[in-house]
């Protein structure tokens, strides 16, 4: 049954003309945990604020967007060793109020972990509560 499950799920991804292994590349994505639950996973739209229920009972909204030229340009001059920069702005917003308040931003990499909590991690967020909240940025290059 499993065999016939993915054999289906590989002719019906190729009749569209998208190789299944490609399907997703090129796509930043981001899943939201909390200690050991998953919250939520989702493709980004670039400048779209996403709310997301903490298990604390806290609405926060998520908005990660490309990072401006000019961080990218200055993380390659920092750490010239490193791979091509490509930076995502990541904003946390308190939604609890009718008009969402800024929490925090950060930086990071397209494929990195982002941690905020009470403690610290890539921001000191108060709001989200313990044990914190871990991003996991993902996107996966299109071969060219």
């Amino acid at each position: 049954m499993t065999r016939a499950l993915r054999i289906i799920a590989l002719i019906s991804s190729t009749a569209i003309g998208v190789p299944f292994a490609q399907a997703a590349c090129d796509v930043q994505s981001v899943t939201v945990s909390s200690g050991k639950s998953e919250l939520m996973r989702w493709d980004v739209v670039p400048g779209e604020v996403r709310p997301v229920k903490l298990p604390n009972g806290f609405e926060l909204g998520l908005q990660i967007e490309p990072a401006p030229e000019e961080k990218n340009r200055a993380f390659e001059k920092a750490f010239p060793d490193r791979a091509p920069a490509e930076l995502l702005k990541i904003a946390l917003f308190d939604l609890t109020q009718r008009q969402p308040r800024l929490i925090t931003y950060t930086y990071g990499d397209t494929n990195s972990l982002q941690g905020y909590g009470p403690r610290g991690g890539a921001a000191r967020a108060v709001e989200v509560g313990e044990p914190g909240i871990l991003l996991t940025l993902k996107k996966q290059a299109c071969p060219r």
